[in-house]
């Protein structure tokens, strides 16, 4: 309960004062769990849950996911640093994500509205992906993977420091052969074609208060599903998402007020390409592209201004200069859709946290906004946090939170059967959020947390079917509300060894319909010394039945993953072996739109192995 946070309020605070309940995921668990993807990561964390269509990973909080949702309702950033793209505004989480876990040092999750700080899709949460430094990485690195399914991979980093600067390199490959699929719907099954490959670059050089960051992530993707009308079994579809950052910034102590000013300045390029194989003229592709450039800055400033006030006030701005939609047969060569847009988004900022009386903060916020698309909008967040007894605090949390339509919602059209139509007109979707929690420390190494919520979301932005034409619109739709409860017990015993485990219970209504909505998820995380160097860690994870669209459910499960790891088995040296869905049980998640299929069933066991090697 004495863990330090930074993403709820951009400064670092004890998470028992932080105007949320945040999750802080180390390199430690990535290591003990062996998570391979941030979903991996994401899925074991009280009150979320996820979603595949064998073509992304998708992020549901407090019982709420939608098909189509791309996971535009969460922010995501690495070292605070926005990558939603602003074209469809996605957050990449699967295999999708740029950056190796390997590199991570901390996830730092905010749930509840977070626009009071972040502006636009802090919605549900906030995900900040905090990277390695080179003192930690010092030297040369080098890791390889195999798995089934024909997966293998590798990755090398070199690091290098001295008393004034750093530097880190990294590079990763990943490749999958992917299994063969049988699906139902169409009475067959689709052979090599659920592959994938990833490739991954970073780098991080520090001087004094100044530092730069390199970003390139890339991973393409077979499509076996045979969605968007595509015939089954036949090869050549296939998704693109690449992500390119580079970054300056510069942060510094501000004297004498105990502060520190932080300011950066990035720019973006996203890339998407979809192949899609026709069936009339048969075999012939479609090519369905997209394009985001952007660069965008932002200052803050942290002051101290008491030891009972710490004030924090930002500007940011950014520029999304190019954002193109395309559509067109390759050959013979036929256009439907050439778009091209550009929008601009400004925020300003203050978070203020005062100590009222001994024990008792109060931290509130606001933000003002303004977007292209639907003009300017303030986001308040109030928290009143007292400290009941000695280890034991209360927070209650109100916020409102917001996000504006992105280009694709906006201005994807193709006005033809099988096409989707635009919709210039769309307007932000709001939240608002009331939030009570109680966290108690049971003793030096336990703690329990009870929360409850509730929410009520206005606005949201439904893909529904036009009346007049009978092909899919992006339009704003009723109201959604959801209540629950979370429970978590955290326990680290003396020999080091962990225990996490939650459960949650979550409602939700919706005026268009609940989808991929559990009322049950419960989470178990422990993690043991075995013997010598050999330590392993086990999670369990329960799902209740989810709804799919146009009725019915996808039934619940349990899952079980083990994971066999070493800590200083050599001088050089360290493996893992592990094994996910231990127990091969069959499941299935929700289909998104544009699947003929209404849920898709998910991997059986899979086991990798992994080895690490430092010099």
């Amino acid at each position: 309960m004495s863990l330090e946070v930074y993403s709820a309020s951009r400064f670092n605070q004890k998470a028992t004062q932080a105007p949320s309940n945040v999750t802080v995921l180390t390199s430690a668990d990535i290591r003990a769990y062996g998570w391979r993807t941030l979903t991996d990561a994401l899925r074991s964390i009280r009150g979320l849950h996820t979603s595949n269509d064998r073509s992304y990973s998708y992020l549901g909080a407090r019982g709420f996911l939608r098909s189509g949702d791309l996971n535009t309702r969460f922010l995501l950033q690495i070292d605070g640093t926005r990558i939603n793209d602003p074209v469809f505004d996605q957050a990449q989480l699967g295999a999708e994500f740029p950056l190796d876990l390997e590199l991570v040092d901390r996830i730092e999750f905010v749930p509840g509205p977070g626009s009071s700080v972040y502006g636009a899709n802090a919605f549900f949460g906030v995900i900040n992906v905090i990277t390695r430094r080179a003192p930690e990485l010092e030297g040369a690195r080098a890791t390889i993977e195999a798995g089934q399914a024909g997966t293998r991979g590798g990755s090398a980093s070199y690091a290098w420091r001295n008393e004034d600067a750093e530097l880190l390199i990294a590079v990763n490959r990943g490749l999958s052969d992917g299994r063969d699929l049988y699906f139902p719907e169409f009475d067959g099954t689709a052979q090599g074609l659920d592959w994938e490959r990833v490739s991954r670059f970073f780098a991080r050089g520090q001087l004094g208060p100044w530092s730069f960051t390199l970003l390139d992530g890339k991973r393409t993707k077979g499509m076996a599903t045979a969605s968007y009308g595509q015939p089954f079994n036949v090869p050549g579809g296939q998704t693109m998402d690449g992500l390119h950052l580079a970054e300056v910034s510069y942060r510094n102590a501000v004297l004498p007020m105990r502060g520190e000013l932080t300011a950066r300045l990035y720019h973006g390029d996203y890339h998407y390409e979809g192949l899609f194989v026709n069936r009339e003229p048969f075999g012939s592709i479609n090519l369905d592209h997209s394009r985001a450039r952007w660069w965008g800055a932002d200052v803050s400033l942290f002051l101290q201004l008491s030891a009972a006030h710490k004030l924090v006030i930002g500007v940011d701005y950014q520029y999304n200069h190019d954002l193109t939609l395309q559509n067109y047969d390759i050959e013979p060569f036929v256009t439907y859709l050439d778009d091209r847009q550009e929008s601009k988004r400004f925020g300003i900022y203050a978070q203020d946290e005062m100590t009222l009386a001994e024990g008792i903060l109060l931290n509130a916020g606001v933000r003002y906004d303004r977007e292209s698309s639907t003009g300017g909008v303030f986001s308040p967040r109030l928290a009143l946090i007292a400290e009941m007894a000695r280890g034991t605090t209360l927070k209650a949390i109100y916020g409102r939170a917001f996000r504006a339509p992105n280009s694709y919602e906006l201005f994807y059209g193709i006005d033809a059967q099988g096409g989707q139509l635009a919709n210039p007109d769309l307007g932000r979707e709001r939240i608002r959020s009331h939030e009570l929690s109680l966290a108690h420390q049971l003793d030096p190494r336990s703690s329990v947390t009870l929360s409850a919520y509730a929410n009520q979301a206005s606005g949201l932005i439904t893909e529904v079917e036009d009346e007049e034409l009978g092909i899919p619109i992006f339009r704003n739709i009723g109201r959604t509300s959801a209540r629950g409860v979370e429970l978590e017990y955290e326990r680290t015993s003396a020999s080091g060894a962990r225990l996490r485990a939650s459960v949650a219970r979550q409602h939700v209504s919706s005026a268009v319909g609940e989808v991929n909505s559990p009322q049950w998820l419960a989470k178990l995380n422990a993690t043991s010394q075995l013997a010598g160097a050999w330590h392993a860690g086990l999670e369990g994870q329960y799902v209740s039945a989810r709804g799919l669209i146009g009725g019915g459910q996808a039934g619940g499960f349990v899952l079980a993953n083990v994971n066999f790891f070493t800590i200083g088995l050599s001088r050089h040296f360290d493996v893992a072996l592990g094994v996910q869905n231990l127990f091969d049980r069959r499941y299935a998640d929700p289909a998104s739109l544009g699947l003929l299929q209404r849920a898709i069933e998910q991997d059986g066991r899979r086991v990798y192995f992994k080895l690490k090697a430092a010099y």
